[in-house]
């Protein structure tokens, strides 16, 4: 799964590289981004591609009660009931800069950041919806679509999120895109390109936000 990650890119060259015409959000760098907040997204409307905010947790359309989901699992996201109308029409990015992820350790878990070596522009494959509260009130939402993970991270977790650089991310968003185009997208990253390490269990707090949650911890 993918329940916390990091955004620290600089604004101007995530606009650039994902070719963003419209924004409504200001990037600024977080580091301890938590499931429910408000996270910016880049979605595609009409042949223009946008930076807007959404809820990390979706909730469809039809639902009767709120219980958000806030991963979906990519090998069968087009044909569960809760996710298969946005895999068809409501397909969004969410600029990352790298992920935390948990590995058992004894009895405690030790988390761990993960991120790409060169460090270049990447995204999360996502769906976004738009449920209408009791009160009428609509809210968007989103989920990040996950994968088995690939061989480098399999000791850390099971599951990680697909991960797509700029020009898989554009195709991803592309609304003529049919669903066996889509599925070849969602792979998981080439291990030779990834690292991680070891962080403060300071993280498991949502509230604690800012760099040293993403410093490495001394391996001995």
């Amino acid at each position: 799964m993918c329940g916390r990650f990091a955004f620290i890119d600089n604004e101007e060259k995530v606009i650039k590289d994902f070719q963003i015409e419209h924004s409504e959000v200001f990037l600024k760098p977080r580091y301890n981004i938590s499931p429910y907040q408000d996270i910016p997204v880049i979605i595609q409307q009409n042949g223009m591609r946008r930076l807007e905010t959404r809820r990390w947790g979706l909730i469809p359309f039809w639902s009767k009660i709120t219980k958000a989901m806030i991963n979906a699992r990519s090998e069968s996201a087009s044909e569960k009931p809760a996710f298969k109308q946005a895999f068809r029409k409501k397909r969004c990015l969410i600029p990352a800069s790298g992920f935390f992820e948990w590995a058992k350790k004894s009895k405690k878990k030790q988390p761990y950041f993960i991120c790409l070596k060169n460090k270049s522009p990447m995204s999360f494959a996502g769906l976004w919806d738009e449920w209408s509260a009791p009160d009428g009130k609509i809210i968007k939402t989103c989920a990040i679509l996950t994968i088995e993970a690939n061989s480098y991270l399999q000791s850390i977790h099971h599951r990680m999120p697909v991960i797509l650089d700029p020009e898989k991310g554009i195709n991803w968003l592309d609304e003529s895109g049919n669903e066996a185009s889509l599925k070849n997208l969602l792979l998981a990253f080439d291990s030779e390109f990834m690292e991680a390490w070891r962080v403060t269990s300071k993280v498991n707090v949502p509230s604690f936000d800012n760099p040293n949650c993403i410093e490495r911890l001394d391996e001995s």
